[in-house]
């Protein structure tokens, strides 16, 4: 597959997840600003990576990237790591007066259903999009403390002959939402899978524990987030191995216009 440069803005970056694969791999996504479409990077093995080339949510990345060789849906690229060059940063201005509308101007004209994805979907041309959230439930679920055979192998194959790291820590807790995404919506229910919910826990546990970590999680995402002040929105995607089905791997929550 011929490499093209590309320009993406970072909206999604997902817990690492085992991989029999890559080893452990984060799902990562964003705008191509070229197209003014949502791509995904895969395999990008985040923790593995110079630390020059780590980057945030919102940075600008530079890269050639190719088209996923085995990934039937259309919008997976896999990145050329090494080219990879944080070109930016679009902020949203200071704690006491935020500025959405740099970011607005390329996310919120890309919102869609689910629905309309799903549609969208069957034809691999597209797997990745923003919702908007009405009704919103948020679970958390106690899980395993550990991780399966199969996980840990592939975790451990990758201590044996990659970068030597900290162990990748599995969270007890499995995070969704309920909600619906217009008017005529039935309802759907996602895992979430972002990785600042997840850290999120684990800084909290560190401070003050688990059981009252799990609470401040809760709280952050019923409400901050819900907050009536601000406009919740989801990105979603599907999985590689579940092309028909939609997880939650993203928020993305700017005021309302007429605040």
């Amino acid at each position: 597959m011929a490499t093209e440069k590309r320009r993406v803005l970072v909206t999604v970056k997902t817990y690492p997840n085992p991989s029999n694969t890559y080893d452990e791999t984060v799902c990562t996504a964003g705008v191509d600003l070229h197209t003014g479409r949502f791509v995904r990077l895969y395999p990008i093995r985040f923790r593995h990576m110079d630390y020059d080339k780590w980057f945030h949510k919102y940075d600008i990345l530079e890269m050639n990237a190719a088209r996923h060789k085995t990934d039937r849906r259309q919008d997976t690229y896999t990145p050329d790591v090494d080219s990879i060059v944080n070109v930016g940063h679009i902020e949203t201005g200071s704690k006491r007066r935020r500025d959405w509308a740099e970011r607005n101007a390329i996310v919120l004209p890309l919102v869609t259903t689910v629905e309309q994805l799903m549609d969208t979907a069957k034809t691999k041309t597209c797997s990745l999009g923003i919702v908007q959230m009405r009704d919103v439930e948020f679970i958390a679920e106690p899980d395993d403390e550990d991780w399966t055979p199969e996980q840990l192998a592939a975790l451990q194959r990758d201590q044996l002959f990659g970068r030597k790291l900290k162990p990748l820590e599995k969270v007890p807790w499995k995070f969704r939402f309920k909600f619906r995404c217009c008017e005529d919506c039935k309802g759907h229910d996602m895992q979430f899978l972002d990785w600042e919910a997840y850290q999120l826990y684990r800084n909290m546990r560190d401070t003050y524990g688990a059981s009252e970590a799990i609470e401040k999680v809760r709280h952050k995402h019923t409400e901050d987030y819900c907050e009536a002040r601000k406009n919740l929105h989801m990105f979603v995607g599907t999985h590689y191995r579940w092309q028909h089905e939609f997880m939650a791997i993203g928020l993305y929550f700017p005021p309302r216009a007429e605040q």
